[in-house]
């Protein structure tokens, strides 16, 4: 294969530059016309992926990028950070992978990015969170998960973040041809906080992978379990250690249920809870230092693995925008028991046990029932795997390429 550029004259008189693989399935031809371009169907799409090893927006952004890369109506360059080319290449082997180095939520990424991508003439750039760096050269997309940190502030120089946090939000609102919210109420809740117009935003839920419904061997099973020493039956926690995640009420739900029920088992904490944190030391006061494990961040082949070994899903957030666990427990055949509020009772209405988040005494309740309840276990496996199926990765990005299209005045 040989590295290829087609220069082509632009508006501004400098030329487009187009790079491209003779002999690559994903070479398009290319012909510019002033503003109008066509490249056989193809959307020129930059994604920054510069968060794609974070929590949450990281899952989001390995999906989006594997889905992309199975297209053939989209061209992709992807910005991310130094040091993780070979995982973009991993995703989206055809995908160009640009560098952009600038610290997050900084001056220079306003800076950086727009530099970045000036040269790439890309017809829309995807951002997929709320900072929109000033100046990007092209239509925008932005995705905005959730508000969650409008109500729940970074406990240092709070009023800062806060007035930050609506200056930035609002920009991305204003400066976006679409945004993407991932359920209806994080579009209503960007509504009502910030009068944004309702044409602009669609909902776009996030998805699960249908091979999560593959079970892993009972010898994969009873590795994993003697590797974290675990005992069943297990009430699991994928979350990390942050006010909105209500792990204090989950700790003491779970107390409840042991003295009142001798609940057997063990509670197990998943993500950015370690050994070594708060709760730890609260779970040693209650009595729990044998009944409760802090396994921390795990490998992505392990999680899936606990979806199966578990015997329920606790997760009594008070806010989330989407709330990725769930899904993912539904799609693994797990019982849920979670929040009454917001997204959580969107996702879960029909499936999953809801609870009122700060009623200890509920939660405990919720948490024995479907530990013991067999026919109730069966009807919510059964309803969320039907949800699971019909919430899909590949959906999210179908749609996804929908929202670009009507970003570049297609639709």
């Amino acid at each position: 294969m040989i590295d290829v550029e087609v220069i082509s004259p632009g508006p501004d008189g400098l030329g487009n530059v187009e790079r491209g693989v003779v002999g690559s399935n994903r070479t398009k031809s290319v012909v510019i016309t002033g503003e109008n371009r066509a490249y056989n169907g193809a959307v020129r799409l930059a994604v920054d992926a510069r968060k794609l090893t974070d929590f949450g927006i990281g899952t989001y952004l390995g999906a989006l990028l594997r889905g992309l890369e199975d297209r053939r109506d989209v061209e992709l360059s992807v910005v991310a950070r130094p040091g993780h080319e070979a995982r973009v290449n991993e995703l989206a082997p055809s995908a160009r992978v640009l560098t952009a180095s600038a610290r997050g939520y900084s001056v220079a990424e306003h800076l950086q990015l727009p530099v970045t991508l000036w040269r790439e003439g890309v017809d829309v750039v995807h951002v997929p969170h709320y900072v929109v760096p000033a100046f990007l050269p092209r239509p925008v997309v932005t995705t905005i998960h959730d508000v969650i940190q409008l109500f729940y502030p970074p406990a240092k120089h709070a009023g800062l973040a806060l007035f930050y946090l609506r200056l930035i939000m609002r920009s991305a609102l204003r400066r976006s041809r679409v945004v993407i919210t991932v359920s209806r109420t994080s579009r209503r809740d960007l509504i009502n906080l910030f009068s944004a117009d309702p044409g602009r935003l669609v909902v776009i839920p996030n998805g699960v992978d249908p091979e999560l419904a593959t079970r892993p061997s009972a010898s994969e099973v009873e590795a994993l379990k003697e590797f974290y020493g675990l005992q069943a039956p297990l009430v699991l926690v994928v979350a990390n250690d942050k006010p909105h995640k209500n792990l204090d009420v989950v700790l003491r739900a779970y107390h409840l249920a042991v003295r009142r029920h001798r609940v057997p088992g063990q509670l197990v904490f998943v993500g950015g809870v370690e050994p070594s944190s708060r709760l730890a030391g609260r779970a040693a006061r209650l009595g729990l230092t044998d009944r409760v494990r802090f396994l921390g961040r795990v490998p992505q082949s392990h999680l899936r693995a606990l979806y199966h070994v578990a015997a329920v899903l606790l997760h009594i957030s008070l806010y989330e925008g989407f709330g990725l666990p769930i899904l993912e427990a539904m799609g693994a055949g797990l019982p849920v028991v979670t929040s009454n509020v917001g997204a959580m009772r969107e996702l879960g209405e029909d499936v999953a046990r809801l609870v009122n988040p700060l009623d200890v005494n509920e939660v405990a309740g919720a948490v024995e029932k479907v530990l013991v309840d067999d026919p109730l276990r069966r009807r919510m496996i059964e309803a969320g795997r039907r949800r699971a199926e019909r919430l899909t990765w590949e959906r999210m990005v179908d749609k996804t390429v929908g929202a670009y299209r009507r970003a570049v005045g297609e639709d």
